[in-house]
């Protein structure tokens, strides 16, 4: 796989998530789940692979045939077939993923690749030592949850020089808040400072203030009006609005009534 430090897939350092690999995972499925059964799985298929060749026909099931083990100690998970591995020759296609495969993205991954080259080190530091199950996991590992409440919170926890992937998983609004507020809580960080994300209150300090603004948007209409919310502002406020609103669509009057709030 092509290693890059905008990859979260593969950022270097032994790293290495197959979270999406192949993308059809259903709701809440965790790799970390089954270890011992994907562990054989991919050591199955990295021996098949060297042994008969890439694979001629489609996936039929959950399993890649082409999702194996990069490394000699099964430490880092990757796709076997991807052109970075294979002198630029792409042999994804006969999987019938391809184009899927190569086009996937998860939010960690964009809020990461959003992230300053400093920043990303930072994060990265946190990690040392996972293996690829773990890395990719929200439940083992905590940085993955932190991404998915976007660039600027992530980043705000870069700045604070955490030397231990404890501390970080210590904080309770990191499993008490939706990541959907990702971008309201950075608003508020604006204000509070970023020593408030070390505060054991934060969660029921930021639910009490989510809360408050839901009532202000007022109920949800019977029929949305306006334009997509995605089309208006960026990725990350457009998930925190979605999930105070409840709505997709809205006018650009209220968007900006709506940000006066804040």
């Amino acid at each position: 796989m092509k290693h890059s430090g905008l990859l979260l897939c593969s950022p270097g350092r032994g790293l290495g998530c197959v979270a999406c690999c192949p993308p059809i995972r259903p709701a809440g499925y965790d790799h970390a789940d089954h270890p011992g059964s994907l562990r054989r799985l991919l050591a199955e298929n990295t021996r098949a692979l060297r042994e008969q060749g890439p694979p001629t026909k489609p996936i039929t099931g959950y399993w890649c045939p082409g999702l194996g083990f990069l490394d000699p100690s099964g430490r880092q998970a990757g796709c076997l077939l991807h052109p970075a591995l294979n002198q630029g020759q792409d042999l994804r296609g006969p999987t019938g993923f391809q184009e899927k495969c190569a086009r996937e993205s998860c939010p960690p991954a964009r809020a990461f690749a959003a992230l300053g080259a400093g920043e990303r080190d930072a994060l990265l530091d946190l990690c040392e030592g996972l293996e690829s199950l773990a890395f990719g996991s929200p439940r083992l590992n905590p940085v993955m949850r932190l991404l998915a409440f976007g660039p600027e919170v992530a980043a705000c926890v870069a700045w604070l020089g955490l030397r231990r992937r404890e501390d970080l998983a210590a904080w309770p609004w990191l499993g008490e808040t939706p990541p959907a507020w990702g971008w309201l809580l950075a608003r508020r960080l604006e204000a509070w400072g970023e020593a408030a994300l070390t505060q054991a209150g934060l969660a029921q300090r930021l639910a009490t203030h989510a809360q408050a603004l839901a009532r202000r948007l007022g109920p949800e209409p019977p029929m949305e009006q306006g334009q997509p919310l995605h089309t208006l502002c960026g990725e990350w406020e457009a998930r925190a609005w979605q999930h105070l609103s409840g709505r997709r669509r809205v006018r650009p009057a209220d968007l900006a009534r709506w940000r006066e709030m804040v």
